[in-house]
């Protein structure tokens, strides 16, 4: 196995210093979030409302315990806004989507994790986040009631922001930054669909949250893949994988292990599918590290062709085997953990 190295720094105040992005990986929080700063990000000078309209950005929650994985996401592209909860039922293999397509300001996705709101809120489908990094907490609110002949759900849980970050601010091109913040952490709360709750508590309940702005390319592709849970000595254990648009993956890339609290970089990875985004999917590097096997549980495609605006989109919840290395050699085995992968193509 050779040895992959990236240097993870102290995160800087702000993403942006005198118009010029401070690119890096970080482990620690950003303050000042102020991609809208940055001196033409798009190549040419532009009014900084065009640039606003172009920067693509989102907060975005994995929350499991044995019984449930839940994705959460308040989503804003400046086209459109989507406000999504899925939760998924291990047991039953039920899987229970509430989503809602709006005009982008009508949600709220803020700059920085510090003190900050996220939200989106209409008559019977609310999302709160309430972004309490200066005291080490996440809340997560929500509820939907009388959806589409699906059962009302209400969801409370607290993340626990006690535990080692993978912050990034990339390059798609000079100066043009992808930024984004993300932890694996404890978290407990309550999940309730239909007559059903079900408790989290904070030694078997965790949170992935992800906090993401990028001045993405007019087509916008990625393919990712990403598990939280407790491996098999009870140890807090996840990942997050990315083969995205940024340039030099083996300096610049969001790929982590999350292990007991420590965060670990990975190398660049490649996820590839022989037999179609339906089979198995095969997560790999080139340095002997990842060896991850997806195998999709329930996918809920989305295709659009609009001539100027194309979504050719996966986002399957399934089911992971295989293992990743630690730095110390070690082989972190996460058969049956429960996740999520993306093969996205959104051109807008």
């Amino acid at each position: 196995m050779n040895k992959y190295r990236r240097e993870v720094l102290p995160a800087p105040r702000e993403a942006v210093t005198n118009g010029h992005c401070n690119m890096g990986t970080f482990n620690g929080l950003i303050e000042h979030v102020n991609l809208l700063d940055a001196k033409n990000p798009l190549g040419f000078k532009a009014p900084r409302i065009f640039n606003y309209l172009r920067l693509k950005e989102w907060e975005a929650f994995e929350i499991a315990n044995d019984e449930w994985f839940i994705l959460l996401a308040v989503y804003n592209t400046k086209a459109i806004g989507i406000a999504l909860v899925m939760a998924y039922n291990k047991g039953e293999g039920k899987m229970y989507r509430y989503e809602r397509k709006v005009p982008f300001w009508q949600l709220k996705v803020p700059s920085g994790l510090g003190e900050s709101h996220c939200f989106y809120h209409s008559r019977n489908f609310n999302i709160d986040i309430c972004n309490k990094l200066k005291y080490g907490q996440i809340v997560v609110d929500f509820n939907m009631h009388n959806f589409r002949g699906l059962p009302d759900c209400l969801g409370s849980f607290t993340g626990y922001h006690e535990t080692e970050s993978i912050v990034i601010v990339q390059p798609f091109a000079e100066n043009r930054p992808l930024y984004s913040h993300k932890a694996l952490m404890p978290a407990e709360g309550s999940l309730t669909i239909g007559d059903a709750r079900s408790v989290f508590n904070k030694n078997s309940g965790c949170m992935i949250m992800d906090d993401h702005k990028g001045y993405y390319p007019y087509v916008m592709k990625y393919d990712w893949v990403t598990a939280l849970g407790h491996d098999d000595n009870g140890r807090l254990a996840g990942f997050n994988l990315t083969d995205n648009q940024v340039q030099d993956h083996e300096k610049y890339n969001e790929n982590c292990l999350w292990l007991d609290g420590k965060m670990y970089p990975l190398p660049p990875i490649k996820i590839m599918r022989p037999s179609g985004v339906e089979q198995v999917w095969e997560v790999r590097d080139d340095y002997g590290r990842v060896r991850l096997y997806f195998t999709s549980l329930k996918d809920m495609p989305v295709y659009l062709n609009l001539v100027l605006v194309e979504t050719r989109y996966h986002g399957p919840t399934g089911r992971f085997e295989g293992y990743i290395v630690d730095p110390d050699g070690n082989e972190i085995c996460f058969d049956g953990f429960i996740g999520m992968g993306e093969k996205k193509y959104i051109r807008m």
